[in-house]
């Protein structure tokens, strides 16, 4: 696939060119968030290499093209995932790119910098870390299960949903981690670190969940996006066990909270 073919040179290259030798200057984009001036650098770089093989499909980016509608053919780029952690010195960041068309994500590509670590999926092909493929088995038991919870946000509904899941889930599992970056939490999944993963906003956006999501598909992960209660909650699990044990608590939490 050529759409394919091109990007994943072009993750590579602002890995190289970009994040390890570009600025991390913080700009202000709200009170409590920000971008650096690579996350700008890197999506400009996408969408100059898009144009310039496909200059009539339409891209839905973080920085600079968020309002774009999500029809034929349009590319979702999320340039730096888990900005904070990046521009705060940790390694928990990565870029991820999907693919759209015909009603569906045609292929998605993650890539985590400093683990060297390309995650690569064309839908009905599975998925693959660095050229390897990888399965997931579904043997987690809920008691010993790892869940990775989004990050609290700044508005106080959802922050007390979230902490009120937090509560929750601990009683019944190993062990919750909160770690700030979407795309190192879906490929995790991949790998079988965590049970599950859950991540509740009043509006979760199309770059932070259609390039991880397709990857847990080709994996046949148990995934749930459903609005209740006017909040959003996006649930994938391992198996149905821990789902069925996440979901009821993520509503629960959504219900005592409001």
């Amino acid at each position: 696939m050529k759409e394919f073919d091109i990007i994943k040179k072009a993750i590579k290259k602002v890995a190289k060119n970009i994040f390890f030798k570009g600025s991390k200057k913080i700009n202000l984009k709200g009170s409590y968030d920000f971008f650096t001036d690579n996350d700008l650098a890197s999506e400009q770089y996408f969408i100059k290499i898009i144009k310039k093989y496909f200059p009539k499909d339409h891209i839905l980016g973080e920085e600079t093209c968020n309002d774009t509608k999500l029809e034929n053919r349009t590319w979702i780029i999320d340039p730096i995932d888990g900005t904070h952690n990046y521009a705060n010195g940790l390694k928990e960041f990565g870029i991820q790119v999907a693919f759209y068309d015909n009603g569906e994500t045609k292929f998605s590509i993650i890539y985590l910098p400093y683990y060297d670590e390309l995650y690569t999926c064309i839908k009905g092909q599975g998925v693959y870390l660095n050229n390897k493929r990888i399965e997931t088995y579904h043997d987690i038991e809920i008691s010993s299960s790892m869940i990775a919870l989004s990050t609290l946000t700044h508005d106080d509904k959802v922050k007390n949903i979230t902490l009120d899941c937090f509560s929750k889930l601990n009683d019944g599992v190993l062990d919750i981690r909160i770690v700030g970056c979407g795309c190192w939490e879906f490929t995790s999944m991949i790998q079988k670190c965590f049970g599950a993963y859950v991540l509740i906003r009043k509006d979760i956006k199309k770059w932070d969940l259609l390039p991880g999501i397709l990857m847990c598909e080709e994996n046949n992960l148990v995934i749930s996006n459903k609005i209740y209660k006017g909040f959003e909650y996006c649930i994938v699990a391992n198996n149905d066990k821990i789902f069925n044990y996440v979901e009821k608590n993520v509503r629960e939490s959504i219900k005592h909270s409001i």
